[in-house]
């Protein structure tokens, strides 16, 4: 059984991450200690953010540490809010904050297209990092539906679902679904490979 410490601080993604390893695999996911500062994600792109949290935990803990980076790309916004998207609305913004921005900027908008995507590292104490990626195709709807899930979930319909957003679903239906699961799946099957697992 692989031990992970989990780099993120947002504890809906911890909680995810530990449902879908859960399933995934043989993995025990401990969270991310209290004592470890706010890591500055500076990346271009979301397998260099994940990349970067996953080896600073690594680095703070001397254990190996799984980090998860996310986000909306919105075809008709030129994919953003990307990268920003946790900080869509600014330092500090809350979930409703930005979807709010979301849908303003969306209002009238006729292409509605999006993709979730995330990118997941796991980096080990000698230095080797295994990265995955996963997304899945969607729209975005004209307001916010249902109160379950996290982030942009209430905005967001999978193209291969039954027409509910994301915050409709319970967890499990959701991570069928998912970008993490994805991501997850391909990451178990990477460790798998390196014999890290």
């Amino acid at each position: 059984m692989l031990t992970l410490v989990c780099a993120t601080a947002n504890p809906h993604k911890t909680q995810e991450l530990g449902e879908l390893l859960s399933v995934l695999g043989s993995f025990t996911l401990v969270p991310r200690p209290s004592n470890v500062g706010d890591i500055d994600e500076d990346g271009d792109t979301f397998v260099d953010n994940a990349i970067i949290k996953a080896e600073a935990i690594c680095l703070a803990t001397g254990k190996a540490a799984i980090a998860d980076d996310s986000g909306l790309l919105v075809a008709a916004l030129e994919g953003r809010p990307g990268v920003h998207s946790a900080r869509y609305s600014g330092v500090g913004a809350t979930d409703a904050d930005n979807r709010d921005k979301l849908l303003a900027e969306m209002q009238g908008v006729a292409d509605r297209r999006a993709t979730f995507t995330a990118a997941i590292a796991v980096a080990f104490p000698d230095g080797v990092i295994i990265v995955a990626e996963g997304e899945v195709h969607g729209t975005i709807t004209t307001r916010a539906t249902g109160k379950d899930g996290f982030g942009y979930d209430p905005l967001f319909v999978p193209n291969e679902g039954d027409g509910r957003s994301f915050g409709e679903m319970t967890a499990t239906q959701k991570h069928e679904l998912s970008h993490r699961r994805r991501a997850l799946e391909s990451l178990v099957a990477a460790l798998s490979h390196a014999g890290r697992q």
